[in-house]
């Protein structure tokens, strides 16, 4: 029995060891295929970290769905109040629209890390159909855009019937 044992055990052992000689053997490539993903992983942080991937989630926002209202809460620090440009359509889509400027000072040194956000930006909000865009409230301050939307009852269409001829 032990000598059964034994050499089941040590066949798949070298069983092992040899799917593992095999599968090294079938990729000679790993070397150049790591280089090749950190050479296109440092490549995308260059270029997209300082400006498009800051910018694809800006503003912050915080989104509360109470019972009677909606409130939404933009984080714009540094954003002036005049460069903010905020509508809702027929399709209640809220928008907000804006541009956060650098000034000339910054844009001359040379930074080590960039992270801060420069620039325009766009963020659309589908809201509920229940909702009364002729109530809205703003507020802006310290640099928290503060939208209160009440909430409205739901009106239920009523089936029409129509005759059969």
């Amino acid at each position: 029995m032990k000598k059964i044992l034994s050499s089941v055990l040590l066949s798949s052992l070298l069983a092992g060891s040899a799917f593992a000689v095999s599968v090294n053997e079938m990729n000679p490539y790993d070397a150049d295929f790591a280089k090749m993903n950190q050479y296109f992983s440092s490549l995308l942080e260059s270029h997209l970290s300082a400006s498009a991937l800051n910018n694809f989630s800006y503003p912050r926002t915080d989104i509360q769905d109470l019972k009677d209202t909606i409130i939404l809460k933009f984080d714009l620090a540094g954003v002036e109040k005049k460069n903010i440009k905020l509508s809702i359509d027929d399709n209640k889509i809220l928008t907000l629209e804006g541009e956060k400027k650098e000034s000339k000072e910054q844009k001359s040194k040379e930074f080590v890390k960039k992270e801060i956000f420069y620039g325009s930006f766009k963020k659309a909000i589908q809201l509920p159909e229940n909702i009364d865009e002729n109530k809205l409230q703003t507020k802006f301050e310290n640099g928290i855009l503060t939208v209160t939307i009440p909430k409205t009852e739901i009106k239920k269409q009523k089936a029409k019937l129509i005759p059969i001829k």
